[in-house]
């Protein structure tokens, strides 16, 4: 017989092994090989920075910004759509329930917080005025309103107030307080924590003569699962990942260049289906985005050309999560075309894309670095690779789905 803490413990716990076995394939030795050199590069930009910060830049603003946002923890009830029903009659009873997951979840972004906060002291104390009462209280304001805000969070669904308000309020208190403590008035952060709890007294008195809106709560957890799911599905397949369609028709044009018939089909359908998912779409762009922005940040050839490098490997990778979408559905079995024409249109499809990324990264590394551009060629040679590496894996489980 459960309790409400032991049922969530048992609902967390699920969920940590969850994301432990999921780990077990994101963080491969060749993964924690690329974020040591990653990382090191980033720190050793970092230390340049602090020798000679450049000046007329307000660093307080850009460490309050951070700090702020670090603040704003999402609340992990756990809760499922079974619960709507099964749950209700227990409604009185959940208080140990939802005060242990906001506890949980104010931990994990406190220790979040906490190591932000000691990545940016540095800087803080390199700026133009430090404060020792100023970082305590700027820590403090950060940290209380981690856990207040999280009460808000709560409080503010059961009165149906939308998520996006709450962060927003919870985001101008904040970076006010931080930043004001950062430039030495730390009262102001005092008087930002006292906003909120003043908030919170205000709103716990309206919120607790409601009823769990349980519809509300199930579908915020919804999103926040779907959240983690995408980001880990960023580097492995994901089961439960729910993957949107929407035609973007500015991006038609990719679809008419082939016949539709037994040779083009698969190809038609795999670029299709990339080019119309709207998570799988974004992941690659994103990919591309956050890989560019390093390479041009680390401002070392060889550096950026390994960041380069390893960006086009998992580029590939998640790009070759994209042949279950075809594959593995009813569809390739009942058309009369042969299996090998699936393999070969998601073989062509994957060679097409990785060439246009590899491209896209090469010439940003090339407009940043012209001095070493000879160095994309390892982009092109790890592309050659991965594919090599991906197809030979896929055409080995195929043979083993027939056996």
């Amino acid at each position: 017989m459960y309790n409400a803490k032991s049922l969530y413990q048992k609902r967390a716990g699920a969920n940590a092994k969850e994301i432990a076995r999921y780990s077990r394939f994101i963080f491969n030795g060749h993964f924690i090989i690329f974020l040591s050199i990653a990382f090191g590069a980033l720190m050793l930009q970092y230390s340049q920075l602090l020798k000679a910060l450049p000046d007329g830049i307000d660093y307080h603003l850009i460490i309050a910004f951070i700090l702020a946002l670090a603040t704003l923890a999402p609340l992990r009830t756990y809760f499922r759509e079974a619960d709507q029903v099964f749950l209700l009659p227990y409604e009185a009873q959940l208080d140990d329930y939802v005060r242990k997951s906001i506890a949980d979840s104010a931990i994990r972004r406190c220790l979040l917080f906490t190591v932000l906060f000691a990545i940016l002291l540095p800087l803080y104390h390199a700026g133009t005025y430090f404060s020792m009462h100023g970082a305590i209280m700027a820590y403090l304001t950060g940290v209380i309103g981690i856990g207040t805000g999280l009460l808000l969070r709560f409080y503010f669904l059961k009165i149906s107030v939308s998520n996006l308000s709450v962060n927003i309020m919870l985001f101008i208190v904040l970076i006010s307080g931080i930043y004001m403590s950062l430039d030495g008035s730390w009262f102001t952060g005092v008087a930002s924590l006292v906003m909120l709890l003043g908030l919170l007294l205000l709103v716990r008195q309206i919120a607790e003569k409601r009823v769990y809106p349980w519809e509300t709560l199930v579908e915020y957890e919804k999103d926040l699962t779907q959240r983690q799911y995408k980001f880990i599905n960023l580097f492995t397949d994901v089961r439960g990942l729910k993957d949107n369609v929407r035609r973007r028709p500015y991006l038609d044009v990719l679809l008419k260049d082939r016949a539709y018939n037994h040779d083009g089909m698969f190809l038609f359908l795999f670029k299709r289906n990339f080019v119309r998912s709207k998570d799988a779409f974004w992941i690659i762009i994103r990919l591309v985005v956050i890989g560019g922005l390093i390479i041009w940040l680390v401002h070392q050839p060889v550096i950026a050309a390994i960041i380069g490098v390893f960006m086009i490997y998992i580029v590939v990778l998640q790009s070759s999560q994209f042949y279950k979408q075809q594959a593995y559905q009813l569809w390739p079995q009942v058309w009369p075309v042969a299996e090998n024409k699936v393999v070969e249109g998601f073989q062509k499809f994957l060679w097409q894309l990785s060439l246009v990324v590899t491209v896209v990264v090469a010439v940003i590394y090339i407009c940043l670095y012209p001095g070493t551009f000879y160095y994309v060629l390892f982009f092109f040679a790890i592309m050659w690779w991965t594919n090599q590496q991906v197809m030979s894996k896929l055409k080995k489980r195929m043979v083993l789905l027939k056996d």
